[in-house]
């Protein structure tokens, strides 16, 4: 896993693409018969993760406004601006709250133009795209493996835990099937980026309307990510 990925992030709020990619890259040599000699096995299929999975209810907020200007402060990650029209601020039962809501096509909009995850610059993976899902989502990448010829699209599968405000890897898709993550020091490497992406996540703050907030909740479904923050 480059170290230089945390460096790299775009803002809190985009972190499920972020952590994805970065597990990703742990995988991008990996064709399905080394996958499975390195201790992943198959768990059956990728989408019964978010098989009976709801959704929180869409935030109701009181008196919304779209702030001139928003920023997510990183801590020693600096400070990043996030687009304004992302964001509104208000109140929920009577206090102050902001939520940031996100697409699929927002997510990658900010990813081409903020990072080099997505840009096909590396030979080693192209096409990064996003499928959210209730309450997680696959990050997937066409991965090519030279050695033996091939090309093969891997996903980080991604989802909330019981806080709901951070995230999970569930584990890897391959061809629809989940592959469990292993217990030895590969299944570490992504437990690490994990736990590095989430920790950034939970100690970021948005500065907005004259107001700082923190993260509350995170909410998923098959069309946007909305962060909830008090």
């Amino acid at each position: 896993m480059p170290i230089g990925l945390c460096g790299c992030l775009i803002g809190a709020f985009v972190i499920v693409m972020v952590l994805g990619i970065g597990a990703a890259v742990v995988f991008l040599r990996m064709p399905s018969l080394a996958l499975w000699v390195a201790g992943f096995t198959p768990q059956g299929s990728t989408m019964q993760v978010f098989t009976g999975q709801t959704s929180a209810p869409p935030v109701q907020l009181e008196n919304p406004t779209t702030p001139s200007q928003a920023t997510v402060n990183l801590g020693s990650s600096g400070v990043q601006d996030l687009p304004a029209s992302n964001v509104q601020t208000g109140t929920i039962d009577g206090s102050a709250a902001a939520v940031v809501s996100f697409s699929e096509a927002d997510i990658m909009n900010l990813c081409t133009q903020r990072t080099t995850f997505c840009s096909n610059s590396n030979a080693q993976y192209k096409n990064v795209r996003i499928d959210l899902q209730p309450n997680g989502g696959v990050v997937y990448a066409d991965v090519n493996v030279p050695e033996v010829g091939l090309q093969q699209t891997i996903g980080v599968v991604l989802r909330l835990d019981a806080s709901r405000r951070q995230f999970a890897v569930a584990g890897v898709d391959m061809g629809g099937t989940l592959y469990g993550l292993p217990s030895g020091e590969l299944g570490q490497r992504v437990q690490e980026v994990a736990d590095k992406a989430n920790e950034l996540l939970q100690a970021a703050s948005l500065n907005a309307s004259g107001g700082v907030y923190n993260l509350a909740d995170i909410r998923i479904d098959t069309q946007s990510i909305t962060f909830v923050l008090r």
